[in-house]
């Protein structure tokens, strides 16, 4: 019996040595497997594309063809991309725009439209209340079916959407738009919604430019 005892006592010593004693690293090895078993953010090294040209007044097209994963657009640096924790203004992702306020960040943006305004040139910093983003309820409109978003709801129906052909024609309007940094304004038309080359759907247009 006493060589029975000795053989499990040889085994358990074993098994501590080999399996995760308390000095051999072993909860290290098991929190090093969970960290691995986290979801992947599968927009984490998604960037989209953006182009401006122009000088007082530009003109942006942006990829924003994923149906997952946000652009994020500086204006402030002239319209071009930047990562979600960068200083971005406006954000896209297919029709979807956003601003950065509200649900959708910690910017001090917003945005509004005044249906008397005529052009770029009318629009003001008080040409109209500024709204923050919140979350949004998507229900068709040449979208993905129902779907919630955070998002800009002065920009929530941009466009008009011909169900028998699915084409999304923007709307005539003359956003403002407030920067991140609440102190910058810019004033935004839409003006299309499909690639300058190809014509695929996802490629926002607009003309914009800041105000004085």
């Amino acid at each position: 019996m006493k060589s029975i005892y000795s053989f499990i006592i040889i085994l358990l010593g074993i098994s501590l040595t080999f399996c995760g004693g308390p000095d051999n690293g072993g909860d290290d090895a098991l929190a090093l497997l969970a960290a691995s078993s986290d979801p992947v953010d599968p927009c984490l090294n998604f960037t989209g594309e953006a182009t401006t040209t122009g000088s007082s007044t530009k003109s942006s097209e942006i990829n924003a063809s994923s149906e997952s994963c946000w652009v994020y657009v500086d204006l402030k640096s002239g319209g071009v991309i930047v990562s979600k924790s960068g200083s971005w203004d406006m954000k896209f992702k297919r029709f979807v725009l956003g601003t950065n306020s509200g649900t959708s960040g910690a910017g001090s943006g917003g945005a509004c439209f005044n249906a008397s305004n005529a052009s770029l040139d009318d629009v003001n910093s008080s040409s109209c209340t500024l709204e923050v983003d919140k979350e949004m309820t998507q229900t068709g409109g040449g979208g993905f079916g129902n779907a919630d978003e955070n998002a800009s709801p002065s920009f929530w129906d941009w466009y008009d959407y011909d169900s028998v052909t699915h084409i999304l024609t923007p709307k005539t309007r003359y956003y403002l738009v407030r920067a991140s940094d609440g102190s910058t304004y810019f004033a935004v038309k839409m003006t299309g919604y499909y690639a300058s080359v190809g014509g695929t759907s996802g490629y926002p247009q607009f003309q914009w430019k800041i105000i004085p």
